[in-house]
């Protein structure tokens, strides 16, 4: 407990030290770009990727962001990366991918502190990194320090829950041919940051989100996913995959406490 107040108070100094250092520094993406790929040239995406984030976030709280992207020169995608710049924890996600896969379409679900900037990067299986990037507006300050939606014992009581649905239906050629199957897994976990205060014992919340997500379908993987506490409460990550075969899907969720998570579901299912 002890260890996780302690962690909870270094989040929120590091998000203070952050929005304090931006009155004096060039850019947060230069630090994050730093951080996560040194000094690796990263070109620009397009051709590569689509990347799609909305011109202004309706909801803060829940903000969609998507990546479709595709080689057609024999190279395959090993990683995509999700990039905040300026909320506290910035990495909001990265899937890494272990089948030759030539082509992915996934998305996630983050928390926008305020308005910033948002990439995302693909790493192609030759090491090339290629980048798109949206500016995505804000009415509102301090999301990641906002109270949760869902009331604490019924988050307690629910995490780790988990749902899938097939979304092939919204691509005709796909579910015509099933080549390709599109999903989306929902895990009910509030995800959070460290810097919330309960409203009753006036008390931070100890820091607690997602941080890896295993996707498999059968014995073959479709993705290894490293999250953060910029991932939405109950967060949502959509993805495609082509059949091989196997009956069902197995996720494993596993968050920042060590709690461990496993469901399978049917593939094609709405389980």
């Amino acid at each position: 407990m002890r260890v996780t107040r302690i962690l909870s108070t270094f989040v929120i100094a590091i998000a203070l030290a952050v929005v304090a250092g931006q009155a004096f520094a060039g850019s947060a993406w230069d630090d994050v770009r730093s951080f996560a790929f040194g000094t690796r040239t990263i070109a620009d995406g397009s051709g590569v990727l689509t990347f799609n984030a909305p011109y202004r976030a309706l909801d803060q709280r829940r903000v969609p962001l998507s990546v479709a992207a595709g080689f057609h020169d024999g190279r395959t995608i090993k990683s995509v990366t999700f990039v905040v710049d300026e909320d506290p924890m910035p990495i909001a996600a990265t899937f890494r991918f272990a089948d030759r896969r030539e082509r992915a379409d996934i998305g996630i679900d983050i928390r926008l502190d305020h308005a910033s900037p948002v990439r995302a990067i693909v790493e192609a299986s030759d090491g090339t990194l290629y980048m798109s990037e949206r500016y995505v507006k804000a009415s509102g300050l301090g999301v990641c320090a906002a109270p949760p939606v869902t009331d604490q014992l019924v988050a307690t009581r629910t995490m780790g829950e988990m749902h899938v649905a097939d979304l092939t239906g919204r691509d005709g050629a796909a579910k015509a041919t099933h080549f390709w199957r599109s999903a989306a897994l929902d895990i009910k976990h509030p995800q959070n940051t460290g810097m919330q205060m309960n409203q009753v014992t006036m008390l931070y919340i100890p820091l607690r989100y997602v941080d890896t997500v295993e996707v498999r379908e059968g014995a073959d993987t479709l993705f290894d996913l490293t999250g953060s506490m910029t991932l939405s409460e109950n967060p949502h990550i959509e993805f495609d995959y082509r059949p091989n075969g196997a009956n069902s899907l197995k996720v494993m969720v596993k968050d920042t406490s060590k709690s461990v998570w496993q469901g399978e579901f049917a593939v094609g299912s709405g389980s």
